[in-house]
Order: C-alpha cells, then sequence, then structure tokens
C-alpha cells in the first residue's frame, strides 16, 4: 500500500487501525476499509425517512401487541386467553424476579427507548435543530443497539408452541401477527442505524489531520472506536465526538480472559441445574438444557431439537474457545490472508451471541403460557438465570476484546 497523503474525508476502521480515505460519501454505496474489507458506513437513500417510516410503525405495532390477545390455548375442556404482557409478567415473581426484570429490560424497556430514541434523533437531523439533543440522543442508541433480542424472542416463541403442539390447541391471536409485524420494523429500523454515519450528520465531516494510509497507531495517532475521526495519541477523549479514545483498549486480553474464565463456570452450573422445572398435579419435574433436547427429539422435533443444541450447547462452547483462542494467539506474527482469517472468526463470534438466548426465551413463553392452578405450571429453573449470564458475559466479552491487536504482529 503506497504512503500517500489522505485527501477529502479520513476515517480509522475500529476493527484493524488502518487509516482510510475517501474523496466524497456516495448515495447508495458504503465505505470499506482497505486493509480488512471491513465496512465502515453505508449511504443508503433516504435514511432518515426510513427510520422515521419502520421506527413509528414498529411503535404502534408494539402498542397493539400489547392490547389483544397474544395466544388462544385449550385442552380437555379447559381455555386460556393470553396477552403478550400476561406472558412476561408472570415471572415478575419473588422466585424469579431477577430473571423476570432481565427480560422485561430485554424485551420491552430497551426496545422502546430504542426505538423512542431513533424517531426522535431523525427527527431533530431532518430539521436540524437542537444538536446537543441530538447527541444525546444518539449516545443512548449507540448503547442500546447491541442488546435488542426480539427477534431472537420470536424464535423462542415458535420453538415454545412447537413443543406445545401435542399437549393443546393453539390460536394465534391479533396481537401475535402484531408482534410479528413489530419485529420486522424494528429490526429494519436498527439495521439503518449507522453510527457513523449519524456522528457525521449531527457533528459534520470528520477534521482533517495530516496522515497516511497505513495503522494510525504506527503514526502516533488513535481513531475513535464511535465515530472514526483521528486524534493525536496524548488526547484522551474524541475532538469530535467527546468518546474516550484508546489506541488499544485497556487489558483487553486481561478482562477477556476472566470473562471466559467467569463464564465456562457459568455454562456448566447452567447444563447441571435445571432450567425448566413443569408443575402436574403436585408433582415436579425438572428438565435440563440437554434434557429438552431429548425431549424434542423424541416428539419427533428434529428440526426444533437441532436448533436448540446450537444454540444452547454449541454456540456457547464455540464462542468460548473462539475468543479464548484469540486471545492466545492475539501476540502471534501471522500472514495477513491468516490474520483475516482470525477477524473473520472474531466477527462471527461477536455477531452469533444473542442466539444463545433462545432456550430461555422457550422457558419464558413455557412459563407465561402454561399456567393451569391446581393442575400444571411451567417455571423457570436457576438454569435459566445461569445461562441468561453466561450469554450476557460471552458478549461482554466479544465486546471487550480488541480486535486491532490482531493486526498489530502481521507479518
Amino acid at each position: 500500500m503506497t504512503c500517500s497523503e489522505l485527501s477529502g474525508y479520513s476515517t480509522v476502521c475500529e476493527e484493524c487501525d488502518w487509516v482510510n480515505s475517501t474523496s466524497v460519501f456516495v448515495v447508495g454505496e458504503a465505505l470499506v476499509c482497505e486493509r480488512c474489507c471491513h465496512t465502515l458506513a453505508r449511504f443508503p437513500k433516504h435514511r432518515l425517512e426510513k427510520i422515521l417510516a419502520y421506527g413509528c410503525v414498529a411503535l404502534i405495532m408494539l402498542i397493539l401487541s400489547l392490547s389483544f390477545s397474544f395466544l388462544n390455548l385449550s385442552t380437555a375442556g379447559f381455555g386460556r386467553t393470553v396477552t403478550f404482557w400476561q406472558s412476561l409478567s408472570t415471572l415478575l415473581n419473588p422466585q424469579f424476579f431477577i430473571l423476570g426484570i432481565f427480560i422485561v429490560v430485554i424485551l420491552l424497556v430497551l426496545p422502546i427507548f430504542f426505538l423512542v430514541g431513533v424517531v426522535m434523533l431523525s427527527w431533530l437531523m431532518k430539521r436540524e435543530r437542537y444538536k446537543f439533543v441530538q447527541r444525546r440522543l444518539l449516545y443512548s442508541v449507540i448503547v442500546i443497539k447491541p442488546w435488542l433480542m426480539v427477534d431472537v424472542f420470536l424464535v423462542g416463541v415458535l420453538v415454545a408452541l412447537v413443543k406445545m403442539q401435542t399437549m393443546v390447541t393453539i390460536g394465534l391471536g391479533f396481537s401475535f401477527w402484531a408482534f410479528l409485524g413489530y419485529v420486522v420494523c424494528l429490526v429494519k429500523t436498527a439495521s439503518l442505524v449507522d453510527y457513523r454515519w449519524f456522528w457525521w450528520k449531527v457533528l459534520g465531516p470528520i477534521k482533517q489531520v495530516k496522515s497516511r494510509l497505513i495503522s494510525a497507531r504506527l503514526q502516533g495517532l488513535v481513531g475513535c472506536y464511535s465515530c472514526g475521526a483521528i486524534v493525536l495519541q496524548d488526547r484522551r477523549r474524541c475532538s469530535h465526538c467527546g468518546h474516550k479514545v484508546y489506541s488499544r483498549k485497556p487489558s483487553s486480553i486481561k478482562r477477556t480472559a476472566i470473562l471466559l474464565v467467569v463464564t465456562s463456570i457459568l455454562f456448566v452450573t447452567a447444563n447441571v441445574l435445571p432450567i425448566m422445572q413443569t408443575r402436574l398435579i403436585g408433582m415436579t419435574e425438572s428438565s435440563t438444557i440437554i434434557g429438552g433436547v431429548y425431549q424434542l427429539w423424541g416428539i419427533g422435533s428434529y428440526l426444533i431439537a437441532i436448533i436448540i443444541l446450537l444454540a444452547s450447547v454449541f454456540i456457547p462452547i464455540a464462542k468460548i474457545l473462539s475468543l479464548g483462542w484469540l486471545c492466545w494467539h492475539s501476540s502471534s506474527s501471522e500472514p495477513q490472508h491468516l490474520v483475516r482469517k482470525k477477524r473473520r472468526l472474531y466477527r462471527i463470534t461477536k455477531m452469533i451471541g444473542r442466539w444463545s438466548m433462545i432456550d430461555v426465551f422457550v422457558v419464558v413463553t413455557l412459563t407465561g403460557l402454561i399456567q393451569v392452578n391446581g393442575i400444571i405450571s411451567v417455571e423457570p429453573g436457576l438454569g435459566a438465570l445461569a445461562f441468561s449470564s453466561v450469554v450476557i458475559l460471552t458478549m461482554l466479552a466479544a465486546r471487550t476484546y480488541d480486535s486491532r491487536l490482531l493486526w498489530d504482529k502481521e507479518a
């Protein structure tokens, strides 16, 4: 790569620390890192208008999903109509209150804050007003977005319905279809939220700093992890967006390793403790994660059993091993093509982490639906809380790890 002087706009890749330049941002195209091929920013047409449309529809669909019947259940002469809120509020019980609060925050509080925040942000940006408020809203949106899991919950609901089909007759209420629309619109809204594009739109183009097309660190510069601006290495905050800046995340390997050790212990605990308890006319039957897979396989739901096995067993193990391996080899000097493979492994590991929550959401759905006092009820076990902690800690470990370390020893 020729170390030529930059012209136009410049930004630093948050994954490999490479300084990239472009003379113009073209609508409908994307800015891709020249070193690692990571997409730095996308420039779709009518982004703000699309966010306003999808975001407002998502909020309307959420209100509708909370207002009508979610599912209608009937068996052996008994019938029950369940709303979406009822299926969640059942968990707000002193026995599993912590898990209940966590689920309500993940499925309701964070998505509502995200949608309201991004809609208000887009509306203010279109009118170019209240820059200070825009910055605060953008901070909130950036923090919340990685923790949105409503699409994972929808898959968990579908898996739970498959498990229940042999026991009850299930009817899908109006709120179920509204919730489906809500998930689609929320996912679409989130896909349009591009941090760098928003920062550049709110604060204007990144200020030029004399630099070359090589790693920022080799030039005594630091790339802001949030907006991609280039600042001098002695600075502690980005002069563009105000975030704290580090050439590399402090104690990245050590923190990731500690999180992985704790996660491994909790993962073993989650697989030993029951994730679900079924009470039937005074008798209690406990089910572990593996036990639930065997049960699904036994009733012929092979695809669902494989999905649960992958999400609840293989993916957490793969994440722990992958991040552990990346930590171990971060200081190794290797050719660029091997570094690219490591980078690809890291991106996959970071992307799939939240899908491990499927089994917990299955238990949450069954707890909310199967409640016939004195006859049958389903409750989450301690394994559900332990496994939720596993998912959260693996996601934190992936975010704590600094992928720029992989490129520092590039041969």
